[in-house]
């Protein structure tokens, strides 16, 4: 693994993550590939359905952002030549709630930058 590529991955999921904790579609939706494949043990689905749950979540929490809390623990990253694989752990807080979702998420490099191409998870 070189660093460089280390370092162009970790700015992609940083860029999802706060996107995630903001819950700002748009800044999702700048590193997803417009191709991108989200597979849950439910369905699978693209990229219009962060949108969907964007939407869902914002009404969940009253659009109150600190009833909104969501926490990533990388817990695995493999990187090779133009891919990558990354095991994210996450914890979500909606108004009361928690529950905790593990996602894999796969990269494609594209010119100096990684994009996220897939995501499969599932929550527990």
């Amino acid at each position: 693994m070189n660093s460089a590529d280390i370092d162009g991955v970790n700015k992609t999921l940083q860029i999802y993550f706060e996107g995630n904790k903001e819950l700002n579609s748009q800044k999702i939706l700048s590193v997803w590939d417009e191709n991108l494949k989200i597979i849950s043990t439910e369905k699978t689905q693209g990229p219009p359905a962060w949108i969907e749950m964007e939407e869902y979540y914002r009404k969940e929490v009253d659009d109150d952002m600190s009833k909104w809390g969501i926490e990533f623990d990388v817990k695995t990253m493999d990187v090779f030549r133009n891919c990558a694989s990354v095991r994210v752990d996450v914890k979500y807080r909606v108004d009361t709630r928690t529950f905790k979702e593990t996602q894999f998420l796969h990269l494609l490099k594209r010119g100096a930058d990684w994009i996220i191409y897939s995501k499969i998870f599932t929550f527990y």
